[in-house]
Order: C-alpha cells, then sequence, then structure tokens
C-alpha cells in the first residue's frame, strides 16, 4: 500500500478522487490554509486534513507527497519531501525557474527517491497510440510533428508568457518525447494582454515540430487540441473540439492505402498517470515518460521558446 499525503485543496481534490478509485493506494492526510474547505473534505471522505504543512512532510507514515500547491511552491516543498525520504508527484509545471527545476532533479538523485511530474498528455490515448505507431515506423519515418491546442479565454490569464508555461508545454512535452530536444527554436507570438497567440518551430536534423497555441478564440469557439505526425510514408493525424459539441476523429493516411478513421479507448489520462506512478513505485523503476528529466527538458524547451520570442 502506497500511503499518500496530498498538498493543496484546489486540484489537489481531484488528486484525491483518483486515490480513492485506484487499488494501492491510501490517503494519509491532505493540507490546505482554508479550514472550510479541510473541514468538507474530512467529512466527506473521513480523513485526516492539516494547516500544517509539515504534518505531511515529516510524516514518516507517509510514502509519496502529491503537490498541488501553486508552481512558484513546488520547488521548495519538493526538495524538503526528497530530504524527508518521500518520493514526489507533483501537478505541471514543475517549475517556472529552470533552476528550481534542475535543483529538484538533483534532489531526487541525491536522496533517491522518484520525482513524477504530471505531463498526462503522454497517457492520452490517442497522443499514446500516434506515438507507438510512430516508434514501429508504420507510416515510416517520422518526420514532422504539428500541434496545436486553442481555446477562449477561459482559464484565467494566458498571455504570452503563460501561454508558453502553461499552455504551450504540454505539446513541448509530447514532441520532446517523440524527437528530443531540438537543435534550435524559432518562435513568434501576438500578446493581447490576459490572451494571446504563440507559435514555435522546433528544429532537427532532417525534421521539424510546429507548435500552435491559442487562447484568443471567440467565447462561443470549443476547446480544440489536435496533432499531426508527418512520416515518409504517410499521415496519423487527430483532431478534436471539446465544449458545446465534441468531435474526435482519429485517422491514418497511408501510401497505397484509402484513408483510415480508427475508434480509440478513451481512457482517463490523469487516472493513467497514477496507475503508472503505482507500477514504477512497486516494481522501483524509473519512469520513462513523467520523471523529472523529462519536466526539465521542458522548462528548457521553454526558456528557449522564451528567449526566441
Amino acid at each position: 500500500m502506497i500511503k499518500v499525503g496530498i498538498l493543496g485543496t484546489g486540484f489537489g481534490q481531484t488528486h484525491l478522487e483518483l486515490y480513492k478509485k485506484i487499488e494501492g493506494f491510501q490517503i494519509v492526510s491532505v493540507f490546505g490554509r482554508n479550514q472550510d474547505k479541510l473541514n468538507s473534505i474530512s467529512d466527506k471522505n473521513n480523513i485526516h486534513t492539516t494547516t500544517d504543512i509539515n504534518d505531511i512532510v515529516a510524516n514518516p507514515d507517509v510514502d509519496l507527497i502529491d503537490i498541488c500547491l501553486p508552481t512558484e511552491l513546488h520547488a521548495e516543498w519538493a526538495i524538503e519531501g526528497l530530504k524527508n525520504g518521500k518520493h514526489i508527484f507533483c501537478e505541471t509545471p514543475v517549475s517556472y525557474d529552470l533552476g528550481e527545476a534542475a535543483a529538484i532533479q538533483q534532489a531526487s538523485l541525491k536522496y533517491n527517491r522518484r520525482v513524477f511530474v504530471n505531463l498526462f498528455i503522454k497517457f492520452s490515448a490517442p497522443h499514446k497510440f500516434a506515438a507507438e505507431l510512430a516508434e514501429k515506423n508504420e507510416c515510416g519515418k517520422l518526420i514532422g510533428i504539428r500541434s496545436y491546442n486553442r481555446t477562449s479565454a477561459r482559464w484565467g490569464n494566458l498571455g504570452l508568457q503563460r501561454n508558453v508555461e502553461n499552455f504551450h508545454n504540454h505539446m513541448m512535452d509530447y514532441a520532446i518525447g517523440l524527437a528530443g530536444m531540438p537543435d534550435s527554436v524559432i518562435a513568434s507570438g501576438i500578446d493581447y494582454g490576459e490572451k494571446s497567440i504563440v507559435t514555435s518551430v522546433l528544429k532537427y536534423d532532417g525534421m521539424y515540430a510546429v507548435l500552435e497555441s491559442s487562447s484568443a478564440l471567440p467565447e462561443c469557439c470549443p476547446f480544440e487540441i489536435g496533432f499531426e505526425l508527418l512520416c515518409t510514408d504517410g499521415i496519423i493525424r487527430f483532431d478534436a473540439a471539446y465544449g458545446d459539441y465534441t468531435k474526435e476523429e482519429f485517422s491514418i493516411i497511408r501510401n497505397g492505402k484509402p484513408r483510415e478513421v480508427l475508434q480509440i479507448d478513451e481512457k482517463d489520462d490523469y487516472e493513467e498517470v497514477i496507475k503508472h506512478i503505482r507500477y514504477c513505485l512497486q516494481n522501483g523503476v524509473k519512469s520513462e515518460f513523467i520523471d523529472i528529466e523529462a519536466a526539465v527538458n521542458t522548462v528548457k524547451l521553454k526558456e528557449m521558446i522564451l528567449r526566441s520570442l
């Protein structure tokens, strides 16, 4: 049984519900600053809550600390948890600062504890299936990636910098997972205050990636997400929209074959991440998808994009 302490009562409550659904976890305590929220969580779930963060960080019964605090606090409490012998599951972005992200990685090595970061896009069913097809060269060699996220201003401030840090970042992680770190980046953007449009071109030897994120759609528009993997012998494509209407289409075009539209078994991305953490901790293995190293690379790429902007 993996015993979990959760820091944060915002998205932390979503994580709490996931742990309750998945076998192999026990919630020890939840930390928060709002006593009314904590009382509600305690009454509903019959679990311990606290306004003293050290009740969790220094608790010898806790194996895994789940950090759902504001991003600016991630590094401090991830490192403190590692010092106290805990594994860490941290919401994304792991940090806005590359030095802080690297410090978490170094602490993970020093104290021999795992740090997982919620880079959930790799567990999205269409993204995962497309990556598997690309790895097997099902449509030939991968030579290009195009990815997009588009939304109206429904997520708070997504001006130019926050767009890159909080909205662009999952596309960056997916591109790195497929192709590694790029040789160089050219980025352009338009800032509308709390709305923005960012396009980044990642250059590789023999291939490229184009990432577009916009928070400037009209209010009536759905949230849109999609990608296209261009290969030497075909294209793997996913396009989706969520809102007043929903559209999901996964298709493959291959040389000499008619266009195929495939049905992908959808799973909860976040739930799959938690199950993956359980597997890694129970088997003592490093994650190849959401380890701190992957998160640090995403922060590095973010810095390259911001410098270009």
